[in-house]
C-alpha cells in the first residue's frame, strides 16, 4: 500500500474515532495536532499576509510540521521559513554553481567556492575561496543537485583547477586534491568578516566585508573598525555587502549613521509597516563614536544583497547629495519584508513575514541597482582571496577611486562569458 494511501486511512480511522459512540473527543484531536493548532494560532496573529490565509480542514492539521507551516503562505510570500530548533548546521561554504566556465565540458557542473567560514568544517579541511568542487562523496554536482555541498554527514569532495596550458594555448581543467571534510555543524557566520586599510597612491581606503548585521556585538565591532579608519586617516571607505543577506535593521541603522551628516541625527531611518501598511515602527538615525560623512563611499553589492543590506545601500543613497556614494557589482535579490524568528514549544520555529520594509518617505524597498556593473566571476581562473587588491571586485575599486573610472579588460586575461557557455551561474 502506498504510504499516501496508508496516511489518508490513518486519518479516516482517527477522524472516525473522534466522531464514534457519541463522545466528545475533541481533546483528543487537539492533542494530536497540537503542534500544528500552534503555527495555525501564531500565524492569524502575527503574519503579514494573515488575510490570505485559508482555513485548514481538520485532515490538514495531522500533516508534519513543515508540511503545514508551507501550506498557510500567501503564493506570492519568497521569504518565510521554517526551521527545526535542532539545525543541521553547515559546511561554512558559499559557492557559485554553474556550468564548465570555460567550455571543454560543456555539461558538468562546478561549484566555485567564494566564501568560507573560519573554524567551520570547510576551513578545517582546506577549503579555500577559489576552490573548484566537481563531486561531493562520490555523487556529481548539477546545477538542480548542490544541496549536499551545504550539509550533510563526513565526506569528500573532489576538486580540480583552472590552468593556461601553453601546449594547446588555451585554459583546462587539472585534477586536484580530493579533501575529507567533517560533518556539517552550526557556524556562527561571522558578521564583520574583514577590516583593513589600503594605501593606494595618496589615498587611504578603509574596506569592510559584512556578511550579515546580526549580533549584540556588531556595533562595537564596526566602530572599532571605523575608529581604526580614522586613526589611519582613510579618505574613502569600500564597504562589500556582496554576500550579506540581511540581519538586525537596528544595526545596519547604527552603521548607517556613522555615514550620514551629523543633520540627519533623529531623522528617520526607515520605517516598518504592517499589514494594513500602517508605521509599525521607525528607526532613526543616531550619533555614533565616529563620524565619517566626509569621506567618499563606495559599496559592493550583488545576487545575495537583501533585507537589511539593500535598506542599508537605499538609504544612504537617498542622501547621496551631503557626500559621494558609488555602488558596484549586481543588481540585489529585491527583498522588502522583514521575517521574525518565533519559538515553538514543540522543538521547531517558524519565520514568517511579519512587516514591509518602507524607506523614510514610505515608500517601499525596492532591489538596489549599481552604479557600475562588476561581476567577481567575470573572470573565474583569477580568484583572489578577499581582501587582497588583486581581488577583482575590490580592484576595480581601488582603480576607479585613484583614476576616476573602471579599468579596461586586460587583454592577456580570458574573458569568460557565461551567456556564451548557455549558463547563469548563481550563488547559494
Amino acid at each position: 500500500m502506498k504510504r499516501t494511501t496508508y496516511l489518508s486511512l490513518v486519518i479516516a480511522l482517527v477522524m472516525a474515532m473522534f466522531s464514534s459512540c457519541g463522545e466528545d473527543r475533541t481533546h483528543e484531536y487537539y492533542d494530536l495536532t497540537q503542534e500544528n493548532q500552534w503555527t495555525y494560532s501564531k500565524m492569524q496573529e502575527v503574519y503579514l499576509w494573515r488575510d490570505m490565509i485559508k482555513e485548514p480542514s481538520r485532515s490538514t492539521f495531522f500533516s508534519t510540521t513543515t508540511k503545514f507551516f508551507s501550506s498557510l503562505l500567501y503564493s506570492s510570500d519568497k521569504v518565510s521559513f521554517f526551521a527545526d530548533t535542532v539545525s543541521a548546521g553547515s559546511y561554512g561554504i558559499t559557492f557559485a554553481v554553474m556550468r564548465d566556465p570555460i567550455g571543454e565540458r560543456p555539461s558538468k557542473t562546478y561549484a566555485l567556492v567564494l566564501m568560507v567560514e573560519p573554524g567551520s568544517p570547510a576551513d578545517i579541511a582546506g577549503v579555500e575561496r577559489g576552490t573548484w568542487i566537481s563531486s561531493v562523496g562520490g555523487t556529481a554536482l548539477t546545477t538542480s543537485r548542490y544541496s549536499m555541498l551545504q550539509s550533510g554527514g563526513n565526506t569528500n569532495l573532489v576538486t580540480e583547477y583552472i590552468d593556461y596550458d601553453d601546449d594547446v594555448q588555451r585554459y583546462c581543467w587539472n585534477a586536484g586534491d580530493t579533501l575529507q571534510i567533517g560533518a556539517s555543524r552550526d557556524c556562527s557566520e561571522r558578521a564583520l568578516y574583514l577590516d583593513t586599510v589600503y594605501t593606494v597612491r595618496s589615498k587611504n581606503v578603509g574596506y569592510l566585508v559584512i556578511n550579515n548585521f546580526n549580533g549584540d556585538d556588531f556595533i562595537d565591532r564596526t566602530q572599532n573598525a571605523l575608529l581604526r579608519f580614522a586613526a589611519n586617516e582613510v579618505n574613502e571607505v569600500v564597504i562589500d555587502l556582496r554576500y550579506c543577506s540581511g540581519g538586525s535593521i537596528a544595526n545596519a541603522a547604527s552603521l548607517a549613521s556613522s555615514f550620514v551628516d551629523p543633520e540627519l541625527y533623529g531623522a528617520a531611518f526607515c520605517n516598518l509597516l504592517d499589514a494594513d501598511s500602517e508605521t509599525d515602527t521607525t528607526y532613526c538615525y543616531a550619533a555614533q563614536q565616529t563620524s565619517l560623512s566626509e569621506n567618499r563611499l563606495h559599496v559592493i553589492i550583488g545576487e545575495q544583497t537583501a533585507g537589511a543590506a539593500e535598506l542599508f545601500v537605499t538609504a544612504l543613497n537617498k542622501s547621496r547629495s551631503m557626500y559621494d556614494l558609488m555602488i558596484f557589482g549586481a543588481k540585489s535579490k529585491g527583498v522588502n519584508t522583514m521575517t521574525s524568528r518565533f519559538e515553538s514549544p514543540y522543538g521547531f520555529a517558524i519565520n514568517p513575514a511579519t512587516n514591509y520594509i518602507a524607506l523614510s518617505g514610505g515608500e517601499q524597498l525596492t532591489a538596489v541597482a549599481p552604479d557600475y556593473s562588476v561581476s567577481e566571476l567575470q573572470h573565474v581562473e583569477n580568484i583572489h582571496p578577499l581582501g587582497s587588491e588583486q581581488e577583482y571586485m575590490l580592484y576595480n575599486i581601488l582603480y576607479y577611486s585613484t583614476n576616476g573610472a573602471l579599468p579596461q579588460e586586460n587583454g592577456n586575461m580570458v574573458d569568460v562569458t557565461f551567456c556564451r557557455q548557455g549558463c547563469k551561474p548563481f550563488i547559494k
